[in-house]
């Protein structure tokens, strides 16, 4: 007997989809507080509030490319997809920690157009990991 029960998704694929919308949640939180910031005289709150989401963007990216790595060569290793993750997860990865070192120095006419460039990065492997 048959069923057509659904396949059960792989742990790695959980987990990077997990980390993906995770890395989107955080990067919408930079960009309000960073809003924040150039729309009020002096924010420390909101200073603070975007520093330390700069640490958890880096943890969640550090994630993303972990469980990415984890799909491609883990143990029922997917073949398909799965080496395009893991290649837009490390610039995803290392432009983030850029685009922070550019704000943290004060260079707004770099730090602003990476956010966008790592934005679409990120939402290119979250199409990428809901496509399998």
């Amino acid at each position: 007997m048959e069923t057509n029960a659904p396949s059960k998704t792989p742990a790695a694929l959980a987990l990077l989809r997990t980390a993906v919308l995770a890395h989107l949640a955080v990067i919408l939180w930079e960009g309000v507080t960073a809003g924040n910031l150039v729309t009020t005289p002096i924010s420390m709150e909101a200073l603070y509030l975007h520093y330390y989401g700069a640490f958890v963007m880096h943890a969640v990216a550090a994630v993303q490319l972990g469980a990415a790595a984890w799909l491609w060569w883990g143990p029922g290793r997917a073949r398909r997809g799965a080496p395009a993750l893991l290649v837009i997860s490390v610039p995803a990865l290392l432009l983030g920690l850029a685009q922070a070192a550019t704000g943290t120095f004060g260079v707004l006419q770099a730090h602003v157009p990476m956010a966008v460039v790592l934005t679409g990065l990120v939402a290119w492997s979250a199409a990428l990991a809901w496509r399998r």
